[in-house]
């Protein structure tokens, strides 16, 4: 009689619903995805590349007694070939971000350190014959990005007067986070200035100086990266008081113009001041 009366709903338009519901259901079980393992936030190097007579380094003694940071260039390793600027000082200390040893060898500019992950220049392509040359290798899954490691190697040698020489060109997330490098808590105590063509970039806090010597009729923009920000400059087409809020990622400061020699002083804030020579 059950078996009957089971077989009786089965047969009924509602019975085969049901059916189909239960067999759906069943179909869309999902099978659980297993989980990945996070890699580790661990960015140090844990690779330590030991090619021909190269000289080797660690997170933990990257101090050379020979290295004279003076004067320390950055060359970046994006994908354009950079230019260098006029009236710079010659560097005492030149550390190539990856790729970067190849924009040096192309500018005949001598390097001591490569600092990267080794994904855009060829180990091959290093000399086999230069046993002053540091080589420190990182893993790819990092969380610095080449140009970051190049700039703690520096800082760690000394160097408090860093240049870095960029193409610029290439992906645009790299181009931001290379500007934003510069007013990074690491960063932002040292003076370092970025080239990129006719450009130069640099980020301000109070008490802070940008050189800006020649800069007559060049463009100049003004970026607050923080909030509550404010600033003062002479010397410009539109000059700004400190008694104004700068609103913080704004175009207020965009392409400004240097009329006389200026005058730029940040008296609350972080900034970057972006100065482009006036034949651009």
């Amino acid at each position: 009689m059950i078996k009957t009366a089971q077989a009786r709903i089965a047969a009924t338009k509602i019975g085969r619903r049901i059916s189909r519901r239960k067999a759906l259901t069943r179909y869309r079980r999902y099978r659980p995805i297993p989980r990945r393992k996070r890699r580790s936030r661990d960015s140090r190097c844990h690779l330590v590349a030991f090619l021909g007579n190269y000289g080797a380094v660690n997170r933990n003694s990257p101090a050379d007694s020979s290295f004279d940071p003076t004067h320390t260039w950055v060359i970046d390793g994006g994908p354009n070939l950079p230019s260098l600027p006029n009236n710079i000082v010659p560097p005492t200390l030149v550390i190539a971000a990856d790729a970067g040893y190849l924009h040096a060898q192309s500018l005949g500019v001598a390097v001591d350190v490569v600092v990267g992950d080794f994904d855009s220049l060829d180990q091959k392509s290093l000399p086999t014959n230069n046993s002053r040359l540091v080589v420190e290798e990182h893993p790819r899954d990092k969380d610095d990005s080449d140009l970051a490691l190049a700039l703690n190697f520096a800082q760690k040698v000394g160097a408090r007067d860093i240049n870095i020489i960029s193409g610029g060109g290439g992906r645009l997330d790299h181009l931001l986070i290379s500007s934003m490098l510069l007013a990074n808590e690491h960063n932002i105590d040292q003076r370092i200035v970025t080239h990129c063509g006719s450009s130069r970039v640099m980020a301000l806090t109070a008490n802070k100086v940008f050189d800006l010597e020649d800069v007559t009729g060049s463009h100049v923009s003004l970026v607050a990266l923080s909030s509550d920000s404010r600033i003062s400059t002479e010397g410009l087409r539109w000059n700004l008081s400190s008694d104004d809020n700068f609103p913080e990622f704004s175009s207020l400061g965009l392409s400004n113009k240097i009329l006389s020699q200026p005058r730029i002083e940040v008296h609350q804030g972080v900034f970057l001041v972006i100065v482009t020579s006036c034949d651009l």
